[in-house]
């Protein structure tokens, strides 16, 4: 009682001219809640009134009484604000007044959970939740307290979140169960916190799963108990107990492949790993980098293939092999970048416009960067890396991985590099264990160790995952590492496993091709991966791949070009596609986000050099995403069958393809749109 007169005698309370009450929204999110607790206390000592008026004010609870006039909210807004609101609609005396702020609340709510256009936040029909301009799952899971709070807390009522905006976070929490593995954030979806420890929070399925499923006919939402059942993982718990004893039980661990085009990313799971592809493109930043937040992590989107294990507890990073200490961000796994000095690569922060402040996220000027899955057990991903011209402009490459059931063959062509020598990484794992690394059948232990392999070889890190790279000069090292935390930037420590290709100095046109077995396997399926799969091509303008367990075919068509004997032509897409039969199964997308037409929006000084900008001043960054398509002609003569919109999880526009015969040929024509995959089903015409 006495801390609150205080509070308000110094200013807070209704009609303050304090400064940016903004930035106090995370500081003041408890000042919301503990007058809740406390109501009849302050009731009793004549503060009810002043404090309701205060957390209105505050809060601007005033906001909701205006109609909205643009679909979503940011979701720091979600953190900060919606609890705040709710709370001091629930601290004003009950009257007609209270009911009206409460429908103008819960309407207001509503509308911050629908999806929007381009890179507006927060919820995006690909089940990201979008902040600073891209998937941010660190801000998400913040948002969450709030959105995910409003729905548990209103649900049953009449001031209930609408069925729509209820899936929409349904979706959201169930993509995110998708990309974590058991819970945590991938390095390159940690935002300007690649340190291992981001994660999703379980509770937060428990609360939504309470609140009944959108539809309201359960009333406990199965899909997120059972989610809430995994991830809580045996901790017990009152949900875990309520759940349990409904009958319900934990859901068995995702598989399939997705893309997010939201985060320029694919996830592929299978058998309880999981694999986060990760590039950037001209929409989508490559890193964010603050003064004291992620000051090395530059290559964290240059192709990075990051495999988490069997749900091993940070900080051993969930046995992705990451640990902060000694971790040499020139060599990320899975990225094909230039080595450089640890310390050069510090990032240069500047505040560069008036739109922006102390910040670093750079874009691509490629617009090339998607990815498909075909079933629960194949996928496919590709991007155009091309460096900003801040740091380094010559480093090129093309890139794609293709994953059949539990392989991954992983192309890449076109690499340049005008200076320091290119590396593709292969792995880097923290040395927690002292279990070698086993190179064509024989273990390597010690420490320090370093051996080059002409001609390529096969690998078997220290968690299990295999390597088979058939060319190539691979490098192979095992010492203690000297690097420097990414937000204090003082020295560190650790000794690591790493291996890579090695392009050399001076790099044109280099390329590789090596495949991955994730996770521990038998002698048996590391003997048959060499047999397993076919490369077909891996040039400039197009990166093929049969699988030869199960006849598919995927490929990454960079360029308009002719792909086999069945596929004439394609126009640029990420494709997978079988016939047998004279039947044809095709997945496709086209991997331009299109959130804007013509040549990159780049701005170059007078010696031709790219300037920097920040991603808020581009004039595009609002727009909806435009109509797209692809474009094949087939050999023979088809007819369609069937067409998924937006391979079965989300499709806000049907956009129907055309079919046209023409002198023993077929041109089908895809209309798409945000990256989005399309399946079809198409049928030989017998004449």
């Amino acid at each position: 009682v006495n801390l609150t007169r205080l509070l308000l005698d110094q200013g807070f309370q209704a009609g303050s001219g304090l400064g940016t009450v903004h930035h106090l929204g995370y500081s003041m999110r408890n000042f919301y809640n503990a007058p809740v607790i406390a109501k009849e206390l302050l009731r009793e000592n004549a503060l009810l009134e002043s404090v309701q008026q205060a957390m209105s004010w505050f809060s601007g609870l005033g906001e909701v009484k205006l109609e909205p006039e643009h679909d979503g909210m940011d979701v720091d807004a979600f953190n900060t604000l919606l609890m705040g609101r709710l709370a001091s609609v629930i601290m004003m005396e009950d009257s007609p007044l209270k009911v009206a702020t409460m429908r103008a609340f819960s309407r207001w709510a509503d509308n911050g959970y629908k999806y929007t256009e381009g890179l507006n936040p927060a919820f995006k029909r690909d089940g990201t939740v979008v902040h600073h301009r891209k998937c941010y799952p660190a801000y998400a899971t913040g948002g969450f307290k709030g959105s995910v709070n409003a729905i548990w807390i209103l649900s049953g009522t009449s001031f209930a979140i609408s069925r729509q905006s209820h899936e929409n976070q349904k979706r959201a929490l169930m993509e995110m169960r998708f990309w974590c593995n058991l819970r945590s954030f991938p390095l390159a979806m940690s935002g300007r916190h690649p340190d291992g420890f981001g994660e999703l929070l379980a509770y937060q399925y428990a609360l939504l799963a309470d609140a009944g499923s959108p539809d309201g006919t359960e009333g406990i939402d199965r899909d997120l108990a059972a989610a809430y059942l995994r991830l809580n993982a045996g901790r017990g718990g009152k949900w875990e107990k309520k759940f349990i004893d409904r009958g319900l039980v934990a859901e068995e661990s995702p598989v399939g492949g997705r893309f997010y085009p939201y985060d320029c990313s694919l996830s592929y799971r299978q058998d309880d790993w999981l694999v986060t592809l990760a590039g950037h493109s001209r929409y989508i930043w490559a890193a964010e980098h603050y003064q004291g937040a992620n000051m090395y992590g530059r290559y964290l989107a240059h192709g990075s293939m990051q495999i988490i294990g069997r749900e091993l507890p940070a900080p051993d990073s969930f046995g992705s092999g990451f640990s902060g200490d000694g971790w040499d961000w020139t060599h990320i796994p899975g990225t094909t970048a230039a080595v450089i000095p640890v310390e050069e690569m510090k990032a240069d922060i500047l505040n560069v416009d008036q739109y922006s402040g102390f910040e670093e996220m750079l874009l691509s000027d490629e617009s090339f960067a998607g990815g498909v899955s075909y079933g629960k057990d194949a996928a496919v991903y590709s991007f155009i890396l091309h460096e900003h011209d801040k740091y380094n402009p010559s480093l090129r490459a093309r890139k794609s991985w293709f994953a059949f059931g539990n392989r991954i063959v992983c192309l890449g062509s076109g690499i340049e590099n005008d200076r320091e020598s290119v590396h593709t990484t292969l792995f880097q794992n923290s040395l927690r264990t002292g279990i070698p690394t086993v190179i064509d059948g024989r273990e390597y232990g010690g420490n320090p160790w370093s051996a080059t392999f002409a001609g390529g070889c096969s690998l078997t890190d220290r968690l299990g995952n295999f390597y088979y790279v058939p060319s190539g000069n691979v490098t192979v090292t095992r010492s203690e590492q000297h690097s420097f935390h990414e937000e204090s930037c003082m020295p560190t420590a650790g000794s690591f496993e790493t291996a890579y290709i090695d392009h050399g100095e001076h790099c044109r046109g280099g390329s590789y091709v090596y495949a991955v077995i994730p996770g521990p396997s038998s002698s048996d399926a590391k003997a048959a991966l060499p047999a397993s799969y076919e490369v077909l091509r891996c040039d400039n303008l197009v990166h093929q791949v049969r699988d030869l367990e199960s006849g598919i075919v995927a490929a990454s068509v960079f360029e308009t070009s002719g792909i086999d004997s069945l596929v004439l032509s394609a126009t640029p897409s990420v494709l997978i596609y079988s016939e047998s039969g004279g039947h044809l199964s095709l997945s496709l997308a086209n991997p331009d986000l299109a959130l804007y037409e013509g040549p990159s929006d780049e701005i170059f000084d007078s010696c031709g050099k790219r300037l920097e900008r920040s991603i808020y001043g581009r004039t595009w960054v609002n727009n909806p995403a435009g109509e797209t398509s692809v474009t094949l002609v087939l050999e023979g003569e088809w007819r369609l069958l069937t067409h998924i919109c937006g391979g079965g999880l989300e499709c806000y526009e049907r956009l129907e393809p055309s079919v046209e015969l023409n002198d023993g040929k077929t041109v089908l024509t895809v209309r798409t749109r945000e990256c989005r995959q399309e399946e079809l089903k198409l049928e030989m015409l017998i004449k």
